[in-house]
């Protein structure tokens, strides 16, 4: 018969050894905070404690850490934590788990900062065995067990898309193919990049690619656009409002930006052409019609040679 005496308060003066408790730690943080955008932070939590060869639930073990309610705070007021305390629950000893936190940069300069995680659990201190040895019964006493670790973030600027140059250029009344060069002024990778642009006059018509790119820091890439422009549109610099589209190379999220493309719309040159190539074939019909008349004027004047 087994009776558990579970008190509703913690003693820190239970007669446990410390060494035979729990030791939480951190082995690994997952994520950085992005400049301005709410990210998420991965702290992985390891107990270090040694497993006991023991037949018993990971609850009743002195390796154990139970409970656990786990708080990240800043000293910075650069840095906000969205995320209140995170029940972990039990972590038994040589097993770990992650805990995510939300945050959010507010006008800190890029660099890193440190955190503190704040841990708070139970560990089992004592476990007394009474009554008849056929039919113990057994008290098991916790204790409450407060713990600080120190961690750093960084805060990075994030994947900037930004557009370079534009390749080709559009006249009224045709359609033309352009080249979109797009930039990662960024500190982190861009992936799947995608181009969508929307008609707007005098642009009647756009089609886009489907072809995509995927831009590390510093790298550059054109995406490809067929605009049909306007014949009555008169020359100068109009902006196509474009949609960027990317997967973020840090954690996989899909954003998107807006973009204002400036294209050059051409002088409409087809008249001029027309007029240059009518001038030009007038100027060889005459040319032929002279030169035909000439031999006639030829021919003639050897007939009267003859005759005399």
């Amino acid at each position: 018969m087994l009776v558990l005496f579970l008190p509703t308060g913690f003693s820190s003066n239970a007669d446990g050894s410390l060494d035979e408790g729990p030791r939480l730690q951190i082995t690994s943080i997952q994520g950085n905070l992005e400049d301005s955008r709410p990210s998420s932070i991965f702290v992985v939590l390891q107990n270090n404690a040694s497993p006991k060869n023991e037949s018993v639930e990971p609850g009743f073990n002195k390796g154990s850490a139970r409970n656990i309610v786990a708080r990240l705070r800043s000293a910075d007021e650069g840095i906000r934590i969205f995320s209140g305390p995170q029940n972990v629950g039990l972590l038994a000893a040589g097993e770990n788990t992650t805990v995510q936190f939300m945050a959010q940069t507010e006008s800190a300069a890029l660099g890193i900062y440190p955190l503190q995680l704040y841990l708070n659990y139970s560990r089992l201190s004592q476990v007394t065995i009474s009554g008849d040895k056929n039919i113990p019964n057994f008290a098991f006493a916790y204790e409450r067990a407060v713990q600080e670790l120190p961690l750093q973030v960084k805060v990075v600027q994030g994947p900037k898309i930004e557009q370079e140059e534009l390749e080709g250029e559009t006249l009224p009344g045709i359609e033309s193919n352009l080249r979109i060069v797009l930039a990662n002024r960024g500190d982190l990778p861009a992936r799947d990049i995608q181009l969508q642009a929307r008609p707007t006059v005098p642009f009647l018509m756009v089609e886009n690619d489907q072809e995509k790119a995927s831009l590390s820091p510093g790298e550059s890439a054109s995406l490809r656009l067929s605009i049909f422009t306007d014949e009555n549109t008169t020359s100068g610099y109009y902006a196509l409002p474009c949609r960027i589209s990317y997967r973020d190379g840090q954690d996989g999220e899909i954003r998107s930006q807006d973009l204002a493309v400036l294209i050059y719309v051409g002088e409409d040159s087809s008249f001029p052409w027309l007029y240059l190539v009518a001038t030009g074939l007038i100027l060889l019909i005459l040319a032929g019609s002279l030169y035909a008349l000439k031999r006639i004027v030829s021919g003639q004047r050897r007939i009267r040679i003859v005759k005399s």
